[in-house]
């Protein structure tokens, strides 16, 4: 199973994490982000903090990622249907999963609005799990028809 994600965004708390870093602590900047750095008129400590925060929470949302991978896996074994979760794609920039399925050589791609997920795995949300329910049994259904 392909688990990616598409593009970055620094969170705040990231943000807030990385800005009493120790200048030693933050990661040296390439040649090409020196470069982007000038040109932007940002100074480099700068640059790097934020290239901190943003890989901070690039390893936050893969790891989200995951969770809805193994969430998704899940259910679907509980169904009892032989369809395989084939990639789960967040992108950062749309806010949402796009996920393949696949059973008996078919192919469904779904969608999965980032909010969802976010109530589901971080308020337990009975509604954001209802919903998740829903986008998925519709798929499944589809695979099975």
């Amino acid at each position: 199973m392909e688990i990616a994600v598409d593009g970055w965004r620094a969170s705040l708390g990231a943000w807030q994490a990385v800005r009493n870093v120790p200048r030693e602590q933050l990661p040296q900047l390439t040649p090409e982000q020196q470069t982007v750095a000038r040109k932007m008129g940002i100074p480099e400590e700068d640059y790097a903090r934020s290239a901190m925060a943003g890989e901070r929470t690039r390893e936050a949302l893969l790891q989200k990622t995951q969770r809805l991978a193994h969430a998704l896996g899940e259910r679907i074994r509980r169904s009892g249907l032989a369809v395989t979760v084939n990639r789960v794609l967040l992108r950062t920039i749309e806010q949402r999963f796009d996920v393949q399925l696949q059973v008996n050589g078919r192919t469904v791609p779904l969608t999965i609005e980032e909010s969802i997920v976010d109530d589901y795995f971080d308020s337990g949300s009975a509604s954001a799990e209802e919903s998740l329910g829903r986008i998925l049994d519709r798929a499944l259904a589809s695979l099975t028809a």
